[in-house]
């Protein structure tokens, strides 16, 4: 009976022992922590508690006038579209052609479009491309009006930009750049196409 007292006596002492050590290091992790807390927020308090929400993770306040992705696709749209060249006839300025058998530019922004050269013998074929505010013009083959068949057509390029287009406040301008071949400009044949469709024009 005394040894089983004594047995228990020690188990009981054992154990009360180790609480003990770990409510001391329980209490110590916590002022390490404290201590540290003081050192990170020397001018403040601590803050209300770790899971808590910071002064830096706090939600910002809604304004007013905040601009959703919609509204800003809107006004981007807006701007986007404004001084582009529209779906219509131009007719070059200072040209006295009303019946545009020459000295015209018919926009369209779907299909071809036919643009005279030189009147009674040179006419093509011709695409549009937006870039920006820039309307590229491209060369698709010979119209059935052209009657001309010492240019090489089939060596002419038909990815290469042959014209350029900018609005202006009266209309458009055109800036003729020449066929190109392998990429590179056509020289020998530059020329045809500038006087007739380079320069300024106003909606017909």
């Amino acid at each position: 009976m005394k040894n089983f007292l004594l047995i228990f006596s020690l188990v009981f002492l054992m154990v009360s022992c180790k609480n003990q050590e770990e409510n001391q290091e329980a209490d110590d992790i916590q002022n390490i922590e404290l201590e540290n807390d003081r050192n990170a927020y020397p001018d403040s308090s601590k803050p209300e508690s770790r899971s808590g929400t910071s002064e830096n993770n706090k939600t910002p306040q809604r304004t007013n006038n905040i601009e959703t992705p919609d509204s800003v696709k809107g006004r981007d749209t807006k701007e986007e579209t404004q001084g582009r060249i529209s779906n219509t006839k131009y007719v070059k300025v200072d040209e006295n052609d009303g019946g545009c058998s020459c000295y015209c530019v018919d926009i369209v922004t779907t299909g071809q479009t036919e643009l005279c050269l030189k009147q009674d013998e040179i006419y093509i074929n011709a695409r549009f491309s937006q870039s920006g505010n820039t309307t590229l013009v491209y060369f698709s083959g010979p119209s059935a009006k052209n009657t001309n068949d010492e240019l090489p057509w089939e060596d002419f390029d038909t990815n290469t930009p042959i014209a350029e287009i900018t609005p202006t406040a009266e209309g458009m301008k055109l800036d003729w750049k020449g066929f190109s071949i392998n990429g590179e400009l056509a020289v020998d044949y530059a020329i045809y196409g500038k006087k007739a469709l380079e320069g300024s024009y106003r909606k017909q």
